[in-house]
Order: structure tokens, then C-alpha cells, then sequence
């Protein structure tokens, strides 16, 4: 992706990267869907970043620096993964799992990419412990213990907010902050992770407000979840960006 950007063309960009243009392309194409939306924008002569792609890119390169230090310490510390000289990257399902993904081939174009999914943070470091993978995209959810790393070298990224999603049609859509306590009788899609991420937190957050969520739909990813709350079926959390939620209206918390 910013290699696409820096060469203004997508079969420059290929060239450089020594893979088919086709195959770069159906990458790009990958990534435009998970941010839900066009990242560059077609010309006779090349291309040039769309709006959210100026946004996405500029995360990205400030990712892409952070991931440089991180490799080359991960890279020191486990055995590259089956097969040789693949890396392997590994998270709990969110956004920013799919464009470090990218960033790790755009970085290292000669090495195979594996990226692993897992339901929860300790499953992800589990991975690590076994040199299975050599990073992992772990997160840390107010009033969750958080997962013990300090035998590991970390890299903190960012602190992103965590956004309530609705449906158009939502009572509350129109509103650009919402509380809590205005949900308590909404239906809600249950965050896919287990116990110690996400969803204990929300729970946690719920209870503090009066009520228990009342969780009706499991095991969904945030795509899927996206598209039971643009139904209108329920409401669901999501992990800021916010680009991957076509057709869902996404809204801070006034109180957190």
C-alpha cells in the first residue's frame, strides 16, 4: 500500500516489489474492503490517495516505524516460523491485524506472510511463546488484567478509543455522543473474544452504568458484526478505525 502511494502507479509498484501487478491489486483490493472504501483513486497516469487513504497511509507509516524496531528485536528473539523464512504475525480479530499484515510484506517482500486469528490475547502470546509467530498485536481493555508480556520486547502503538456502532435507523444515530446508560435496553452483538479482552470489558463498563448487557448474538467477527448492527438487529462495539463498518453508525461514549 505505500508502496503503491510512493510509486504513483500500481504496476510501478509491482515492479518494485517483484510480484505480478494482478496479484498486487487483488491486495489492494483486500485491503480497500477491510477499511471499507477506496484508498486510491484511478487516473489515466497512475493514482493518488483518496481522502481516507491520506488517513489510513499516514497511520500506516507511523506504524511502519514502530514495526521496524519491533522486527528487528522479535526477529532476534524467535526462530522464523514454518515454512523458513516465513513470519508470523499474530492477533485477536480486529482492524489493525490485516495493514500490519501488509506493512510486515510491504517491509519484507521476500519472506511468506502467516497471520493468525485468534479468540484471545493469551492464545495469541501462546503463539509467541512457541515461536510459532514472531509479533503479536495484543490489547489492553480498561478493567482487564492485562496480559503478563515482560518476557517479551513491546512496542506500544497507540491508545484507540472503542466505538459503539448503530444502525442508521438507531434512535440514537443522529447523536454524535451517546452514554451507556441510553443502550441499556438495546440488543447487543457480543464481542468475539474471550475473557479477557473486549467483551469483559464492555460487560464490566455495562454493569458499572446499571445493567448487564443483553448479549444475543455470538462468536461474530467485526465484519459480521458489522453487518447484524446495519440490519438493525442489534448494536456491537467496535475497535476504532472505524472504516471497516460499512453502513453502521459509529459513535463515541460521552462518559469513556
Amino acid at each position: 500500500m505505500l508502496t503503491v502511494a510512493e510509486s504513483g502507479s500500481i504496476s510501478h509498484a509491482a515492479a518494485t516489489l517483484k510480484i505480478a501487478q494482478s496479484g498486487l491489486s487483488t491486495q489492494l483490493r483486500r485491503i480497500e474492503q477491510e477499511f471499507g472504501g477506496p484508498l486510491f483513486r484511478r487516473r489515466p497516469n497512475g493514482v493518488v490517495p483518496t481522502e481516507l487513504g491520506v488517513h489510513v497511509l499516514g497511520r500506516a507509516r507511523q506504524l511502519l516505524d514502530e514495526f521496524g524496531d519491533l522486527l528487528s528485536t522479535a526477529r532476534a528473539l524467535a526462530q522464523p516460523a514454518e515454512p523458513p523464512r516465513a513470519v508470523g504475525l499474530g492477533g485477536v480479530d480486529n482492524p489493525w491485524v490485516p495493514l500490519i499484515a501488509e506493512l510486515v510484506r510491504e517491509r519484507l517482500p521476500h519472506h511468506e506472510q502467516l497471520t493468525y486469528l485468534e479468540p484471545s490475547s493469551q492464545a495469541v502470546l501462546e503463539l509467541l511463546r512457541t515461536e510459532k509467530i514472531a509479533l503479536a498485536v495484543i490489547s489492553e481493555f480498561p478493567d482487564v488484567v492485562p496480559p503478563a508480556v515482560r518476557e517479551f520486547a513491546v512496542r506500544d502503538l497507540d491508545t484507540e478509543p472503542v466505538l459503539i456502532g448503530l444502525s442508521p435507523g438507531h434512535r440514537l444515530a443522529h447523536r454524535q455522543l451517546i452514554t451507556l446508560e441510553e443502550l441499556a435496553e438495546d440488543t447487543w452483538v457480543a464481542p468475539g473474544d474471550r475473557s479477557d479482552g473486549l467483551g469483559l470489558s464492555l460487560r464490566i463498563a455495562c454493569e458499572r452504568a446499571g445493567f448487564t448487557p443483553r448479549f444475543r448474538y455470538f462468536g461474530a467477527d467485526q465484519t459480521t458484526a458489522a453487518a447484524i448492527v446495519s440490519a438493525g438487529s442489534a448494536i456491537g462495539a467496535f475497535f476504532a478505525p472505524g472504516d471497516h463498518c460499512p453502513g453502521v453508525s459509529l459513535k463515541r461514549l460521552a462518559n469513556g
